[in-house]
C-alpha cells in the first residue's frame, strides 16, 4: 500500500529501503525489472537499499556502506539467469 501511495503522490524522488525483501520472487522481479525502470524512465530519482545481491546489476550506481562510510562500487554484470529487458 505504501508503494501505491508514493506513486500517487508523484514525487521527484523515492527511497525504497528493503522494499522487495519480503516479496515473493514474482513481485520482487516486477519491482526491480518493471517498477524501478518505469520510474527512472519518467525522470524520477530512485534510491533503493537492498542486501539482495541478485539485483545489484539493476542499479545505475551502487554504493556499499561500511562503518557509516559510503563507497561507490564497480558495476555488477547481470547473472545469466536475469531476464532480458
Amino acid at each position: 500500500m505504501a508503494l501505491v501511495i508514493a506513486l500517487l503522490e508523484d514525487r521527484p524522488a523515492y527511497l525504497f529501503d528493503e522494499w522487495a525483501a519480503d516479496q515473493d520472487p514474482f513481485y520482487r522481479d516486477r519491482f526491480y525489472y518493471e517498477i524501478l525502470p518505469a520510474l527512472r524512465a519518467t525522470g524520477k530519482l530512485c534510491i533503493t537499499v537492498t542486501h539482495d545481491e541478485a539485483y545489484f546489476h539493476c542499479c545505475d550506481r551502487r554504493f556499499e556502506v561500511s562503518r557509516g562510510v559510503p563507497r561507490e562500487m564497480p558495476p555488477t554484470p547481470p547473472p545469466a539467469s536475469a531476464p532480458v529487458r
